[in-house]
């Protein structure tokens, strides 16, 4: 027997193993409204074209980034456009945090040449900020959680290779200090 979201359970009742309270009553990502623009827009900066041989799909967003100077700021500037839809529909603090740093992670990288280009037809930012959305949308709490722990593992990531890069360039400091007294 299955009880229904609103009823209060009695105590011989029991919830079926996998199937917790309202489960089939949950929204479907997928079916959350968000507006056709950034859906769109999504879709042609990160899946637009399919490369048959590889069955992939790869947007726009690698190509434009291709372009000097200017390719990977007109790549940021269409990916915030994704991002102000995400603020205008009400998405928590930290999942707007989260798809600000999947567009810097993708803008970062995209700099690099020829392999950041690769990258930029990979990573998929606005694809992934599109999901975000829609998942902040159904599950606000659970979105909101799990954006926490990506931004806590991310600062741990960017803290510890600020550590190593800084030891790294003490340790080359000393290291000339030393050779220098040596030949001195």
């Amino acid at each position: 027997m299955r009880a229904a979201v609103d009823e209060v359970l009695e105590p011989d009742e029991v919830i079926p193993a996998g199937d917790p309270i309202g489960a089939s009553d949950r929204i479907d990502p997928d079916a959350v409204e968000v507006p056709a623009y950034v859906d769109a827009l999504a879709w042609v900066l990160d899946d637009w074209i399919r490369i048959p041989v590889i069955d992939r799909r790869v947007g726009i967003d690698g190509a434009i980034g291709m372009i000097p100077v200017v390719g990977d700021g007109a790549g940021l500037v269409t990916s915030a456009i994704v991002i102000l839809s995400a603020v205008r529909q009400g998405v928590s603090v930290p999942t707007v945090v989260r798809m600000v740093g999947n567009v810097l992670f993708d803008s970062m990288l995209g700099v690099v040449p020829f392999a950041g280009d690769a990258f930029d037809f990979m990573w998929k930012s606005n694809a992934k900020n599109v999901r975000l959305l829609r998942a902040d949308l159904v599950e606000p709490q659970r979105t909101r959680r799990s954006s926490l722990a990506a931004i806590a593992i991310s600062v741990m990531v960017v803290l510890a290779l600020t550590t190593i890069t800084v030891a790294a360039a003490a340790l080359s400091v000393w290291l000339m200090v030393r050779l220098v007294r040596t030949v001195l």
